[in-house]
């Protein structure tokens, strides 16, 4: 008895031509798809990790909100201020944030206060020195030290007299200090600042000479005393 020959798919149907490399596509682009799947996973988590941050951490205008009642009154209205405030009720800043506009009697110094003092800070106004625990902000009973440059924010610095008016006009109230002395310093004299003080006192300064273009050594000192302005209090 003659044996059936049984012709396979592949070779009786032209359709075979078309169906199976469709279908090892289809195969081999759902083992990539989950291969894929399988190795970016990391490296996407890592992307909403970094826009994430990167959204939340964007430099905030807190002065925008500096008519932001206290007791009554507002932040620009020291006499309607209290002597303290609660440390826990304001917004403290992050670096990059605006929270101060700085004014010196006698001078045309009239500037945008910034938390931190990198360059690309310091070319949109005065900074603040942040790195060290004992600087701090006006009312938190230590050393403010803020920093612009001698060509344009603090170019005026220079004309800053003995007895003259500093007065910082934070996003949580009014500061205002009185110019005891000045002096020019070497950038490297760690003498010129003593974040080890307990009490509420200012420091401004700049690169000198006020025409120096470019880097100096020299620094500008302007040294104030604490006048006015509420304590921020950790206690309450």
């Amino acid at each position: 008895m003659p044996h059936s020959k049984k012709r396979s798919f592949v070779r009786s149907s032209p359709l075979a031509f078309i169906v199976v490399p469709l279908a090892l596509a289809a195969v081999t682009a759902a083992l990539l798809a989950v291969l894929s799947f399988a190795l970016l996973q990391p490296y996407q988590m890592m992307l909403g990790w970094f826009f994430d941050n990167a959204t939340s951490s964007q430099p905030q205008d807190l002065l925008a909100n500096a008519g932001t009642v206290i007791d009554g009154g507002t932040a620009a209205e020291a006499a309607a201020q209290p002597e303290s405030i609660p440390f826990s009720s304001i917004t403290y800043p992050t670096v990059g944030d605006r929270y101060a506009t700085i004014t010196i009697s006698g001078t045309n110094v009239d500037a945008p206060v910034y938390y931190g003092d990198a360059n690309k800070i310091l070319n949109r106004g005065v900074g603040t020195y942040m790195e060290n625990g004992g600087a701090g902000l006006p009312g938190e009973g230590k050393t403010s030290l803020l920093a612009g440059h001698n060509n344009t924010f603090f170019n005026d610095l220079q004309h800053a007299e003995e007895g003259a008016a500093v007065t910082i006009t934070t996003h949580y109230g009014v500061y205002t200090y009185e110019v005891t002395g000045t002096e020019i310093l070497d950038y490297q004299d760690t003498s010129a600042y003593d974040f080890s003080r307990e009490d509420e006192n200012l420091i401004l300064y700049t690169c000198y000479p006020f025409d120096a273009m470019g880097f100096t050594p020299d620094r500008f000192f302007v040294y104030a005393r604490y006048v006015s302005g509420p304590v921020l209090d950790r206690n309450s």
